[in-house]
């Protein structure tokens, strides 16, 4: 009876491994996401800025806030994460 319950201990272990290391990999494939989106928000607003004409000030600062924001939650969220898997444990 020991050994099984021991032997059950052990892949719950291995399950929540797993999935820790999944939600990490998924949450640096959003980083990487959110790094191209944030640049392409930069891009976008500069565009608004540069050849928007009258309005384009106005537009651009709404990309640029946003880039800002995405950024910080998405990278803010991987920090997160590892802080919660430091202090947590199964």
């Amino acid at each position: 009876m020991k050994e099984l319950m021991a032997q059950s201990l052990t892949v719950g272990a291995a399950g929540v491994d797993g999935l820790v290391s999944t939600g990490e990999q998924i949450l640096s494939m959003a980083q990487t996401m959110g790094l191209i989106c944030a640049a392409i928000a930069l891009c976008v607003g500069g565009y608004y800025l540069i050849l928007g004409g009258d309005r384009g000030r106005t537009k651009s600062v709404g990309w640029f806030i946003g880039a800002a924001a995405g950024l910080v939650i998405v990278m803010g969220a991987y920090g997160l994460a590892q802080a919660i898997d430091s202090n947590i444990s199964f």
